[in-house]
């Protein structure tokens, strides 16, 4: 069963199928299998948060997957209804660029936040109390809630032959998540509580990252309402 307080389960199972919808889109695109969405979706949704906990040592293991396998089912069934159901794909294709760009800025969002928040409460303990220690505990919190995210969404692009946007000039994904995840870390430095401090971290991903998905929409067909190829 998995341990931790409501609050983190939510945002974390939001991050979770935010990220496997974004990954089954951006697969089914790519003419996958149901097999090869599903292994997308896993990879993208899952990979991330695996990395970080082996990089942070036994303290943070079992993985969270492992400890919770609810998140390896709700994957497997989004994952066989969409590269199956015609119905479905159908409705999220007329609106496809903002389904997905939009799922993936809640993962990266809730999930960059969750792994800051999970690098602080195991490394704080163990950094010294000075200036020193804290200004080593803002940056590799930082590091663990970029990589936590932004590894998931470039795991999917590698996986689909893609070069990982994430890593592109301009998206400002990876600043987006640092700057994020500080902010938590700073303000939980400060003393403010676990759940405000993440809620400040997801809105400033959001609020930097929002505006350029806006900017890069491509424009849709008037008659059709569908993307132009």
């Amino acid at each position: 069963m998995r341990a931790g307080p409501f609050w983190f389960l939510l945002i974390e199972t939001l991050g979770i199928l935010s990220f496997a919808i974004n990954a089954m889109i951006v697969a089914r695109a790519k003419n996958l299998s149901t097999l090869g969405v599903f292994t997308c979706a896993f990879a993208t949704a899952l990979g991330g948060g695996t990395l970080r906990d082996i990089l942070l040592g036994p303290q943070a293991q079992p993985f969270f997957w492992v400890a919770f396998p609810f998140y390896i089912v709700a994957i497997f069934v989004l994952a066989v209804a969409y590269a199956n159901l015609e119905p479905l794909r159908g409705v999220i294709a007329r609106r496809d660029y903002v389904i997905k760009e939009t799922a993936e800025l809640l993962a990266l969002a809730s999930l960059g936040g969750l792994g800051a928040a999970k690098a602080f409460n195991l490394l704080s303990p163990v950094v010294t109390g000075d200036a020193w220690g804290g200004a080593q505990l803002l940056i590799l919190c930082a590091f663990f809630g970029a990589m936590s995210a932004a590894f998931g969404s470039i795991l999917r692009d590698v996986l689909l032959n893609e070069f990982p946007a994430a890593l592109k000039p301009g998206v400002w994904t990876l600043e987006a998540l640092f700057i994020g995840s500080a902010l938590l870390v700073a303000l939980r430095m400060a003393g403010v509580p676990a759940p405000w401090a993440l809620l400040a971290g997801f809105l400033a991903v959001i609020a930097i990252r929002a505006p350029i998905i806006i900017s890069r929409r491509p424009r849709q067909d008037a008659a059709t309402g569908k993307t132009p190829a």
